[in-house]
């Protein structure tokens, strides 16, 4: 009996810890010294960059399947560009803000597999086939680039805080993705990368790339 009560104590426990931890910790939303400045894009994420790959959508390499997903969500941003891949973990920051001023042109969300983010099987560091969440933003210039939130293995919970027309500012809270998994940025030709594979980005902070 007193073996069962220590179990159920325990159990208990460990349960509220969890939680805290959840509420508390996981989707913590942490103040970030904001740039302010739109000759830059902000890292919408937290976490460690993957991949960073330019696209032409004559010349990509990749198998038709992700030829396919690469033509889909890069068509309506530019025939050329860059692709930027970040990686989440447990510990990072798993909400994601505005990469730089302007307006949300469309939202599309597209459900799918939910496989493990983690294991790579592109050079672009996506899993292509996995649910997902795309913002096509446009820029004061008018330019127009992509923030796509990718589903994982455990992040099977995407959120959109935002809806077509809504103006946006650099750093602004946009989106949360639960449990972490991956947020891809598609920027068009004329933009310059400033990160590289392997760099820890955060989110509202980091400059990922210059106009």
């Amino acid at each position: 009996m007193k073996l069962l009560k220590r179990f159920f104590y325990f159990s208990i426990t460990i349960v509220i810890l969890l939680t805290v931890y959840y509420k508390f910790w996981f989707l913590r939303q942490t103040e970030r010294n904001i740039p302010h400045n739109n000759k830059v894009f902000v890292s919408p994420a937290n976490g460690k960059i993957v991949s960073v790959k330019k696209w032409n959508s004559e010349s990509l390499v990749v198998t038709k399947e992700e030829f396919g997903a690469i033509n889909v969500w890069t068509k309506d941003v530019d025939t050329a560009g860059t692709i930027i891949s970040i990686q989440m973990d447990v510990t990072n920051v798993h909400y994601q803000r505005a990469p730089m001023d302007g307006k949300v042109i469309a939202e599309k969300y597209v459900t799918g597999s939910f496989h493990n983010a983690v294991s790579m099987s592109n050079e672009y560091g996506i899993r292509f086939e996995n649910e997902h969440n795309e913002f096509l933003l446009e820029t004061p210039t008018g330019e127009k680039y992509k923030v796509i939130q990718i589903a994982g293995l455990l992040a099977r919970r995407i959120v959109d805080y935002t809806h077509p027309g809504e103006q946006i500012k650099q750093g602004g809270v946009i989106g949360l993705i639960k449990l972490g998994s991956q947020v891809t940025v598609i920027l068009p030709h004329n933009v310059k990368a400033n990160v590289k594979p392997g760099e820890t980005v955060i989110d509202g902070e980091s400059v990922l790339a210059t106009e």
